[in-house]
């Protein structure tokens, strides 16, 4: 009954409006609240950041990050030098209130038991205005020091609006704050921003096709792994799962 419930609360929900209401606060929340963000983690994780301005001033781009905690999502955002907009799962939107903070950190619905078109909707309306974008290309939080396949929708988004995508290496979160983990522990994190990757090339009607894609991001995933086995490295975290390369 509850999951017929939240997803019919979902068709109720419109990514597009969402989208639009959610412009001003985000501006407010990023400069309000970043700074605060940043001593925070600064002080209890350590968190440093590296290239951060790889990530460009203006523009529609998507961001790439790895994906291991749930610190990775306002991590990233504390690091970024713009307010950035999120994916969230369709089921968090409960009650006004939820909503609006949701929203006021720039997240808009997306339900992961269909293809949300509404949501893929809301996306490129997100980058067509111009704004950044964070989508986890491996779908929902991992573990473990692998990258694991990547989904084709950073590489379809990107080719879809002509955007670039930059990847981001987290590294430490996942000792800080792994699944089942309440709390956050007091563990050193590095995020590092990686050089733009250019969106995939299309052809005169905007099309790509699926194999172009599957090699944007096998590209997308190398240069994943790279960044990430440099950053646990740096933290001296192992690099490979215990007893080698699966």
């Amino acid at each position: 009954m509850n999951g017929n419930t939240n997803r019919d609360r979902a068709d109720q929900l419109h990514p597009e409006e969402l989208e639009a209401r959610g412009r001003i606060v985000a501006v407010i929340f990023h400069f309000l609240v970043q700074r605060l963000a940043r001593a925070v983690f600064g002080v209890y994780c350590r968190c440093r950041t590296r290239g951060r301005r790889n990530l460009p001033r203006e523009g529609g781009v998507i961001i790439a990050p790895t994906h291991r905690s749930n610190l990775d999502t306002p991590m990233i955002g504390a690091s970024a030098n713009r307010p950035l907009r999120y994916f969230a799962k369709s089921g968090l939107f409960r009650g006004p209130i939820t909503t609006w903070m949701l929203v006021a950190m720039g997240a808009f619905p997306v339900r992961r038991d269909i293809i949300d078109r509404s949501a893929l909707k809301a996306a490129l309306t997100v980058l067509e205005a111009g704004q950044p974008l964070v989508v986890f290309p491996e779908g929902e939080r991992k573990s473990g020091p692998r990258i694991f396949p990547l989904m084709d929708g950073v590489a379809w988004l990107a080719a879809k609006a002509q955007v670039p995508v930059v990847p981001v290496a987290i590294g430490g979160t996942e000792q800080a704050m792994a699944v089942g983990v309440r709390f956050p522990r007091p563990r050193s994190v590095r995020i590092v921003w990686g050089e733009p990757l250019a969106p995939p090339v299309v052809d005169e009607r905007g099309r790509q096709g699926r194999q172009a894609l599957a090699q944007y991001s096998g590209e997308l995933h190398e240069i994943l792994q790279r960044m990430f086995d440099e950053v646990q490295a740096e933290l001296g975290i192992a690099t490979e799962p215990p007893g080698g390369s699966p």
